[in-house]
């Protein structure tokens, strides 16, 4: 900055796993008498969400899965708790209670909704929480990993409703689990397993990992079904109806909402597709439209995968841009789509898909050290070392 130049506002709207990874890179990089940050998020709560999971077979806790959002945050970031409500393009951010708050620079982190309203009678189902369930987020999981415990046989059946979706691989992570755990149980010959994606082929959808995901669901007799698009749910008669007419039974079912961008991005003029991403250039992560207006993780219409390891490569790069934006450089930090994709397939072990945009990257290693990498070992880097930036930028 030049003297007598005004410290530049960056404002990050949401403190999920994109939005406290972004704040804690960019506070590294860049000194606080050049810039203020600020992270708006309404929730005291934040939830290490790959361990829901995990949670339904008792591999991770309850009590291991949350922790303070001001914990996680280092030194000399302002956490506003509440909640905002819209970006106007003027440089304000309105919020709920704490009035406007300005920005040079504006990065929307605020995630994916779970859109509970569709398919039909998907709500009510999950209520009632008799025989639909899910585990996107921490009350439906633990239904869901007390209904797994007392099911005595019947069908099982993963049904992914859209794309994308969080974490797109999971589905079928949950169902190669089940099939584990009613196999460890010895009622696997009491029970059907089904796995429906309305996709032409299983998550994740680019070879070799979708070619080696489906040989193990047919080695292990799991059905699949694919461009199965559900339209309406009757968990009275046990019942999942796409827009054909096509039915599927069930005894238990894991569904994986339709996911949207959420209310504030919706509300705010200019910022949005119509299903609610932040439009952005994949590449540089910058809106279309704005140049003071970013976008990382779940937020943004990239076509990479929605999970933590690809917000992390964005935030990393973000915190680049930015920084060369208050030193008065060109940015020339871009993203490539980089992913990292864990897959458990059973008890003790997992493999990783590793893509970006144009390619995919790792072969094929199912071990039972990537399972201690993932399972035993990145819960606590990501709270002490993913999330505030350190040896991981």
């Amino acid at each position: 900055m030049t003297p007598g130049e005004k410290k530049k506002q960056i404002v990050i709207v949401g403190g999920g796993s994109a939005g406290i990874m972004v704040a804690n890179r960019l506070r590294k990089k860049i000194r606080p008498e050049n810039a203020a940050i600020t992270l708006i998020e309404k929730s005291t709560k934040h939830y290490y969400q790959p361990g829901f999971l995990t949670l339904l077979f008792d591999i991770d806790k309850e009590e291991d899965l949350s922790r303070d959002v001001k914990d996680l945050l280092i030194s000399r970031i302002t956490l506003v708790t509440d909640e905002a409500r819209k970006i106007n393009l003027q440089g304000t951010v309105t919020t709920t209670r704490s009035g406007e708050i300005p920005f040079d620079y504006v990065i929307i982190a605020t995630g994916a909704k779970l859109v509970l309203d569709e398919p039909e009678g998907l709500k009510d189902g999950l209520k009632n929480g008799k025989n639909v369930f899910s585990f996107y987020t921490l009350e439906h999981a633990l239904k869901l990993r007390e209904a797994l415990k007392t099911f005595e046989g019947g069908a099982i059946v993963s049904c992914i409703c859209e794309m994308p979706v969080k974490c797109p691989a999971a589905p079928v992570a949950f169902i190669l689990l089940a099939e584990a755990e009613m196999r460890r149980r010895g009622i696997r010959d009491k029970c059907r397993f089904l796995l429906t994606t309305p996709t032409s082929s299983v998550p994740p959808s680019i070879e070799p990992y979708a070619g080696h995901v489906e040989r193990l669901l047919h080695d292990r007799g799991i059905e699949v079904k694919i461009e199965f698009n559900p339209s309406k749910i009757n968990s009275k008669k046990g019942f999942c109806e796409d827009f054909l007419g096509e039915r599927i039974g069930f005894d238990l079912l894991s569904i994986i909402p339709p996911h949207a961008g959420e209310e504030i991005v919706q509300n705010s003029e200019g910022l949005a597709d119509p299903v609610g991403w932040v439009t952005c250039n994949k590449n540089t992560l910058r809106h279309r439209d704005f140049d003071n207006i970013y976008a990382v993780g779940d937020a943004g219409n990239f076509p990479s995968g929605k999970t933590a390891s690809a917000a992390r490569k964005q935030a990393a790069i973000l915190a680049r841009r930015i920084k060369s934006h208050i030193a008065g450089g060109e940015p020339t930090a871009t993203y490539d789509g980089n992913t990292v994709c864990p897959i458990l397939t059973d008890f003790g072990t997992l493999f990783f898909a590793e893509f970006d945009y144009g390619r995919s990257i790792s072969t094929i290693k199912d071990s039972r050290f990537n399972w201690f990498l993932h399972v035993s070992l990145l819960r606590r880097l990501y709270w002490n070392f993913i999330l505030k930036g350190r040896f991981f930028s």
